[in-house]
């Protein structure tokens, strides 16, 4: 599961950490560290026959992530977070600097921030280098940005015992080789309301994206918008629901679209806690699509995904990606299989289809349109396509703090010739077998 509301690293942050008003500086630290191989096929182009493909190969990676807190007392503290990114090994690269983060390093800062309340109030800052994933139910993360880390100040604070607000704003992008229409913003709002078995999560955010940065083709600057609603519920237990709904709406030239684009999002969850052996949980989401790649909701980085799955679930990094809009999906899962003392195991089946008549970025005389985002990194859908995925996932926690896991999964495409396509769509299924160990502290 993901997060209620992020963005801010705010508020719970610095009240689970800091226990005590002493003076004395705390350091403590908390990190992931994982060391895996994988078997992967098709994951690149999806073709069986293809020379250039990412299919049918084995690799070992490593990444570590390493978080150090600074508390000075329960009112300021710092946290610089390190990651030696996901390094492949025999490649030369990983040894002299390749990883995760935009820049190329393997080692670099991925958060770095200041958070404190301000004297004699509950208002919390957090200001620097954080998490910036926007808000959601909690069972999937969010499709507008998510999973993200950039420049941010996020300010927090409770209004009453049942409601807070959230405000914050990102520097999301910023062309030092011009001086105008340079920078990407976004500012956010959110109003967590928690009740008693139950919490809302709306909010608002607004984007002014200069024309001359990556999110802007057009030759005037760019203005986006949001609005959205997580929700959980858990006072029908052994029964928990989740559910999001986001809308969104964009000018011309945002996400390389010449008449801009609006659509919207909405996915829910159900789970069933009432076995002691199992946790069962179905789920469903459609996301609008037409065609031109207009009618589709706008987004910067999708974190959307099915925790286990190859739609952005792995525990290690053997999944195709968040998936975009433009597709409708149902699903069933049973997690947390337990019959053996600390062995567990997660089995997810899903389906799904696209909700435009074109793909997008081929309009229906197959002229190509700029923006190409597709379902799953290159497997775009269309009405007539079709997607399906079953994973077996096991896990072995050998220590409370060291887990051996096992993944596997297949998922296959069925997918139609389109016009205007300069080659094939090739549909081959997709495998994947993967196997490590994670290191949590």
């Amino acid at each position: 599961m993901k997060r209620i509301v992020t963005l801010v690293a705010a508020a719970a942050l610095i009240m689970g950490l800091a226990a005590t008003a002493s003076a004395e500086l705390a350091v403590k630290a908390a990190g992931s560290w994982r060391v895996h191989g994988n078997v992967l096929s098709n994951f690149g182009d999806l073709n069986d026959d293809a020379d250039d493909t990412y299919a049918d190969t084995f690799t070992v990676q490593h990444r570590m992530r390493t978080q150090l807190r600074f508390v000075y007392n329960e009112n300021v503290m710092g946290e610089l977070y390190t990651e030696y990114g996901t390094a492949t090994w025999g490649q030369e690269s990983a040894a002299y600097g390749a990883g995760e983060n935009e820049d190329g390093d393997a080692f670099h800062v991925k958060r770095a921030f200041i958070q404190f309340r301000w004297p004699d109030t509950d208002i919390v800052t957090t200001v620097g280098e954080q998490d910036i994933t926007f808000p959601s139910s909690g069972a999937f993360s969010n499709m507008v940005l998510g999973g993200d880390d950039g420049s941010a100040i996020a300010v927090s604070a409770p209004i009453t015992d049942m409601i807070g607000l959230t405000v914050a704003y990102t520097r999301l992008f910023e062309n030092a080789d011009v001086t105008t229409g340079n920078d990407a913003d976004a500012f956010l709002a959110a109003l967590p309301v928690t009740l008693d078995g139950m919490v809302l999560a709306p909010w608002f955010s607004y984007g002014i994206i200069g024309q001359n940065t990556d999110l802007n083709t057009d030759d005037e600057t760019a203005n986006v918008w949001w609005a959205g609603l997580g929700f959980n519920m858990d006072m029908l237990d052994p029964i928990v629901i989740y559910a999001d709904f986001v809308y969104g709406s964009a000018d011309d030239g945002f996400g390389g679209l010449a008449d801009g684009t609006d659509g919207w999002l909405a996915d829910a969850m159900v789970e069933f806690k009432g076995l002691d052996f199992a946790l069962l949980q179905a789920f469903a989401a459609y996301s609008s699509a037409n065609d031109d790649g207009d009618g589709a909701m706008p987004n910067i980085r999708s974190d959307w995904g099915i925790g286990g799955s190859m739609v952005n679930g792995s525990a290690f990094t053997s999944d195709l990606g968040g998936a975009n809009p433009g597709f409708w999906m149902v699903g069933v899962a049973a997690r947390d299989i337990t019959f053996i003392e600390r062995l567990s195991h997660d089995v997810i089946a899903l389906y799904a289809q696209g909700t435009g008549d074109a793909i997008t970025g081929l309009n229906d005389d197959g002229d190509t349109v700029v923006q190409n985002t597709g379902f799953l990194g290159d497997l775009a859908l269309t009405s007539d396509d079709s997607y399906w995925e079953v994973d077996f996932n096991t896990r072995y926690q050998m220590y409370e703090s060291l887990a051996a896991i096992v993944e596997l999964g297949y998922g296959k495409p069925d997918l139609d010739d389109v016009a205007g396509l300069t080659t094939q769509r090739a549909d081959d299924a997709q495998m994947k077998a993967s196997f490590g160990f994670q290191y949590s502290f």
